[in-house]
């Protein structure tokens, strides 16, 4: 036995590891607008009841607990949780000394708690550093309401002693007697949660639940502590859109430098008509692309549309000279960042020399990092980009 839980420490240990090399994954994606499940078990401490151990083992103070939680996921830092749990209570009474008259020797109490509850929690991990960190560690404080559905039965065994004259006549009698109860509860819950993995994470922590309205045989409170796992159901929320617009609205971009138009006079004519570039280019005409979180590969089909307004605004004015710059989130170490922005950069210029601009209109193609974006949008669509910024 102790053999097999070395191992599940081990390995338990290993995850965390594991999960370290994928620094570029949407752990924050996983934690905005999804649904997740958690599973865990551990062990709960009743106490608080009328029914107090005496002269009993105090290890059955300690007693399994096991649960589950559908989880909403609003925001990083706030979700809603929908628990379920289970766990029990053992009391014994014990009475060593028999009296001579009529009394309890021994009374055993078992119960068996289905807790069901209503939590919001919050993430003090983001709340305190607004949104600055890498989104895999979480620090989860939890309260709501529940309800507790207990079921249980008491085995009373009694004697009665008897002594006359000429005899002694000790008598011993056993009665076994089912019970209920609900009772509503306020709890509380802690836990700290690492995502080892974008889409599971390990889960540490506890809870305490006050029982206002609790009947004599109730606990006061319960106690628990547990471990588990926490899954997201839906994968990411969604793929981030740019904030700002592809092309000034204002601007028509030319597809061609000249065009060709037919004037009838006497007889048919075609007349050439020059029509000039734009005399003036700005960065708001060159629209950015976007990238999937750790990827420098450019997604032509989700960048379509911003594609096709640069390539054609570099053609229409051929004289332009740009630079082309990269950029990350702020998920990961700068040693990851500063070489995937730079491979951003650079799909970008492979894609404009492929569709005809000239390779010596490029200043320069640079990887910047992390971009300079704050708060939220610093972890989006917009801060995985990649732009041509005009040289004046």
């Amino acid at each position: 036995m102790k053999k097999e839980t070395l191992l599940l420490l081990v390995f338990l240990l290993l995850l965390p590891t594991a999960g370290g090399l994928r620094a570029q994954d949407p752990y924050r994606d996983a934690s905005t607008g999804t649904v997740g499940l958690r599973l865990d078990g551990g062990a709960s401490w009743a106490f608080g009841s009328s029914f107090e151990n005496i002269g009993a083992n105090q290890v059955n103070l300690l007693q399994p607990y096991a649960g589950a939680c559908l989880l909403i996921n609003i925001k990083p830092w706030v979700r809603i949780g929908a628990d379920y749990s289970y766990t029990r209570m053992i009391r014994e009474q014990l009475f060593t000394s028999l009296q001579p008259e009529t009394g309890n020797v021994y009374r055993d109490f078992k119960t068996r708690f289905h807790g069901a509850s209503l939590t919001g929690e919050f993430d003090l991990v983001e709340l305190l550093g607004r949104g600055k960190g890498p989104g895999r560690v979480g620090l989860w404080l939890g309260t709501g309401l529940g309800f507790l559905f207990s079921q249980g039965n008491t085995w009373n065994v009694s004697v009665s002693n008897e002594i006359s004259a000429d005899k002694q006549t000790i008598r011993i009698r056993g009665h076994n007697e089912p019970l209920s109860y609900n009772a509503p509860f306020i709890p509380v819950t802690l836990s700290l949660e690492y995502a080892f993995l974008p889409q599971v994470a390990l889960s540490i922590g506890g809870g305490y639940r006050f029982l206002p309205g609790k009947t004599d045989l109730a606990p006061r409170h319960q106690a628990y502590a547990k471990a588990g796992l926490v899954f997201n159901l839906t994968g990411k929320r969604y793929r981030a859109k740019q904030s700002r617009p592809a092309v000034d609205p204002g601007y028509i971009a030319p597809v061609h430098d000249t065009v060709y138009v037919e004037k009838i006079v006497e007889i048919p004519v075609v007349k050439l008509v020059e029509v000039p570039a734009s005399a003036t280019v700005s960065d708001d005409m060159l629209p950015f692309v976007t990238f999937e979180r750790g990827y420098s590969r450019l997604d032509e089909q989700v960048n379509a549309s911003a594609l096709s307004t640069l390539v054609s605004v570099l053609k229409a004015n051929p004289s332009v000279r740009f630079v082309i710059l990269g950029w990350t989130d702020h998920t990961g170490t700068d040693e990851i960042n500063a070489p995937l922005s730079t491979r951003r950069a650079e799909a970008l210029r492979d894609y404009l020399v492929g569709q005809g601009i000239d390779a010596s209109r490029i200043v320069t193609v640079e990887g910047r990092g992390k971009s300079h974006l704050t708060g939220e949008e610093a972890f989006s669509g917009i801060a995985r980009k990649a732009e041509a910024v005009i040289v004046k």
